[in-house]
């Protein structure tokens, strides 16, 4: 049977798709700007960023391709919303309809009171009429049958069957757009990370094949020590004095012996 729509949770699935595009779309920003800034560069940095912009440039097509995913997976909830409101609306149908009925069935029973009350009137007058020759029309008696109540009984029944058709319509589109809508969405989710992670891996080696060499580091001199004059001790300052004038003795000592 029926299940009723949970439309307030629907609506607000379909609103987060909304926004969840839109905050996507806004993380899209224009590749070819990197592209601009390489004329003040010089190679080999001019053509690592050249690679690279190109490279940030599939990152957001594939991100792109994933927010038209994510729009077309809202479409799926709002025809869902549709069927839903469809329901609904044979659901209010259906209790005006019984409404109708109920209000038929009480003027049907008040009309066969009434009828029997002007046949028991009917009665009497026909006894008093057999005595009184005065008398001659004599009154049939005649129950009538409402059309009404027969009318609400019809389109109750039809709109019971309109009701069980939405309900199953309702379950297999429920199940087909949640199946349709996400499906596109996981797969483009899925690619997205792909291109993500080629991309990535090609502006990486970009930047380190086009990186300038690294300088040589000269081997470390040893360099004589210095306090300032506010804190440094006669007796502090003679023992490092000391300490470097054989220091450089040393190192003249091995250029001597090479």
């Amino acid at each position: 049977m029926h299940r009723p729509a949970d439309s307030h949770l629907l609506s607000n699935l379909v609103m987060h798709k909304k926004d969840y595009a839109k905050s996507l779309k806004s993380l899209q920003s224009p590749s070819h700007v990197l592209s601009v800034y390489v004329a003040a560069c010089a190679p080999p940095l001019s053509n690592a960023l050249l690679q690279v912009s190109a490279a940030l440039g599939g990152a957001d097509e594939a991100l792109a391709r994933y927010v038209d995913a994510v729009e077309e997976c809202r479409e799926h909830a709002a025809r869902i919303k549709e069927l839903e409101d469809d329901l609904s609306g044979v659901v209010r149908d259906r209790e005006i309809l019984i409404t109708q009925l109920i209000k038929a069935s009480k003027s049907v029973k008040t009309s066969r009171r009434d009828s029997v009350h002007r046949s028991s009137a009917s009665t009497h007058s026909l006894s008093s009429g057999m005595s009184s020759p005065s008398s001659t029309h004599v009154h049939s008696i005649h129950v009538p049958t409402s059309s009404k109540l027969g009318a609400a009984q019809a389109e109750l029944q039809a709109c019971e069957v309109t009701l069980a058709q939405n309900g199953r319509a309702l379950h297999h589109g429920r199940v087909e757009a949640l199946r349709a809508g996400l499906g596109l969405q996981c797969h483009a989710l899925m690619e997205c990370s792909w291109v993500w992670a080629q991309v990535s891996k090609t502006a990486l080696k970009a930047l380190q094949d086009n990186a300038p060499p690294t300088p040589k580091r000269l081997p470390h001199a040893a360099e004589p020590f210095y306090i300032p004059a506010a804190h440094a001790s006669p007796t502090r300052t003679r023992f490092l004095r000391n300490n470097t004038s054989c220091h450089d003795a040393s190192r003249k000592s091995q250029f001597v012996g090479r």
